[in-house]
């Protein structure tokens, strides 16, 4: 869905705009230093009352989160349940 990608790109780029020659599906936006970790406390609560999900503790933890591509699977999977 093309709104998850945005939401997770608007507040990715909210410091500064992923590089164009990237893949953004397997970029790894932590490690790459787009989200700190209070950011990331606050990226996921935005992205759990935009799409009314809630991520586990395992979910997370898991590389999967962490990466923009991943990220959408896992919420697209959540939204449709």
């Amino acid at each position: 869905m093309e709104e998850i990608r945005e939401a997770i790109l608007d507040f990715v780029e909210r410091e500064y705009k992923l590089p164009d020659d990237i893949d953004q599906d397997s970029y790894d936006y932590v490690e790459n230093g787009y989200v700190d970790s209070m950011g990331l406390v606050q990226f996921v609560a935005i992205l759990e009352d935009q799409f009314d999900i809630e991520f586990t503790k395992d979910e997370l933890l898991s590389s999967e989160f962490r990466t923009i591509g991943g990220l959408e699977k896992m919420i697209s999977s959540k939204i449709a349940g």
